[in-house]
């Protein structure tokens, strides 16, 4: 039996080239205007996300849903769901992989996921808006914390003549890591987080000898401050 459901595709990001792509070699039926479609994935920018909602909410087909897929804030999500009260809204976290995968939230969640299933990997999170939206935040805060303090060590390695055999180290870790390494790595900062600020002391010490004004220093100090007055770290027993 041929498909009839309708995907409707706003943005001119190369997500959302790519999220047209991936839906058509699954099988669906991306259709250009927003009031043909079942449902409507927008996939702008942050920034034109409420511009693109407001001049799309008036041509939803009875029965569409809207999805906002833009990487918008929880906040933004939640003033989606004013504009969209009236039919179903959900916004969406793309997951990382290589396969087209998202989780939904919002009111339209559910019903999102029933069309998107046969083409997708869905996962509903729940009918509350801007859940998904904080997961884009949320893996955006690990990227950029990660990508900095790669940058702040290569840096402190370059005021010491190590910078080579630092990047050679670097690399080397991220091929050998595992998941149980990362768990590792939680487990042992909730025990021994006294000896890390100790650790940390040793290489403030060393910095300042070399006249290199770290980055992540103070904040990483700032963590283990929070972690020694009890503030638990989630999963650090799992």
């Amino acid at each position: 039996m041929a498909n009839t459901m309708r995907i409707a595709i706003l943005g001119e990001t190369e997500t959302a080239a790519q999220v047209v792509d991936a839906l058509t070699t699954a099988g669906a039926r991306v259709v250009a205007e927003v009031a043909e479609a079942d449902i409507v994935l927008s996939i702008s920018t942050p920034l034109l996300t409420l511009k693109t909602a407001r001049e799309a909410v008036d041509e939803l087909a009875a029965g569409a849903v809207y999805v906002d897929a833009s990487g918008a804030t929880p906040a933004t999500a939640r003033a989606l769901a004013e504009i969209f009260s009236h039919v179903l809204f959900a916004d969406a976290a793309f997951a990382t992989g290589e396969s087209l995968a998202l989780a939904l939230s919002g009111s339209g969640a559910a019903r999102a996921a029933e069309l998107l299933e046969p083409f997708a990997a869905v996962e509903v999170i729940s009918d509350v808006p801007g859940q998904a939206s904080a997961r884009v935040v949320l893996r955006s805060m690990f990227d950029n914390a990660m990508a900095a303090v790669l940058v702040d060590t290569l840096w402190a390695a370059e005021s010491l003549g190590q910078a080579k055999w630092m990047h050679n180290e670097i690399l080397h870790e991220f091929d050998t890591n595992t998941a149980s390494a990362a768990q590792s790595l939680l487990a042992d900062t909730s025990v021994n987080f006294k000896r890390r600020q100790i650790d940390m002391q040793d290489v403030v010490e060393l910095l300042s000898e070399s006249g290199y004004e770290s980055t992540m220093l103070a904040p990483i100090q700032f963590t283990h401050g929070r972690i020694m007055h009890s503030k638990k770290i989630p999963y650090a027993k799992g």
